[in-house]
């Protein structure tokens, strides 16, 4: 539909007094589509609004037209830049404790390794508009099946293994309102055909420039034997932590 005929629908489809009027609003950093929900439900019953490109085409009192053009004007700002990072880590802890008595003879043995695994993400993104940033390969995964011959069969598949996150930020004041999802695969360290799968979908709030813990996983395994003469005990921890800030880059 073109603006000559879009103008005179809207001029014959409304009946108001002598004092109605049409005029177009323009729109800077936000599109038509963006405000056309809020401007009609400003005019209400008393217009009618329509998109047309970048722009709000208004036919109603001048009154109401001139209200409206100065709520855009509050509204229709430049968003903000912003920079947000996601932190996962990593934590491992394995540990051995033994002793054991002969006579007046004690042995105490103390064994323990500390590893640490995590990645930093970050992304810029303009206030209110979707973000989505994805590493990763694609990786062949090998399995086998007997057929029905009694043979052995190999097949082999690509899986994507990505780490990456979607989020969406929207400031007011110095808080800010995060829509994320965030996956992080890895390859099995004792299966070579198995991928372990880590996953948030939440909605947070928080401030600008601090972190904010999105989701912890605690894992422990503890296992105890006893003897007369000795005692022995194994313990494995799993720890994993993830957080996110959004910084302002205007």
């Amino acid at each position: 539909m073109s603006l000559r005929t879009l103008l005179t629908t809207l001029l014959l489809g409304c009946s108001f007094s002598v004092m109605a009027a049409t005029e177009i609003v323009p729109l800077k950093y936000h599109t038509s589509a963006d405000f056309l929900p809020v401007a009609q439900d400003f005019i209400g019953k008393d217009g009618q609004v329509s998109a047309y490109g970048n722009q709000l085409i208004v036919n109603a009192d001048q009154r109401k037209i001139d209200e409206l053009k100065a709520l855009v004007s509050q509204l229709d700002t430049a968003p903000k830049r912003l920079l947000i990072t996601v932190d996962t880590s990593d934590n491992n802890f394995q540990g051995d404790q033994g002793s054991s008595a002969n006579g007046a003879k004690t042995r105490i043995i103390n064994y323990s390794t500390d590893s640490r695994d995590g990645g930093i993400q970050q992304v810029q993104a303009s206030e209110g508009a979707p973000a989505l940033i994805q590493v990763g390969q694609s990786v062949p995964l090998t399995s086998s099946q007997t057929d029905g011959y009694g043979d052995l069969r190999s097949q082999t598949e690509y899986r994507n293994v990505t780490q990456g996150f979607y989020v969406t930020a929207n400031v007011t004041g110095d808080i800010v309102h995060l829509s994320i999802s965030t996956n992080r695969d890895r390859m099995s360290q004792e299966r070579p055909d198995v991928v372990n799968v880590q996953s948030t979908d939440t909605t947070v709030t928080g401030h600008l420039g601090e972190w904010i813990l999105l989701a912890g996983v605690n894992g422990q395994t503890q296992a105890d034997k006893q003897g007369q003469t000795r005692s022995y005990s194994t313990q494995g921890r799993n720890d994993m932590t993830l957080r996110v800030k959004v910084d302002t880059l205007d």
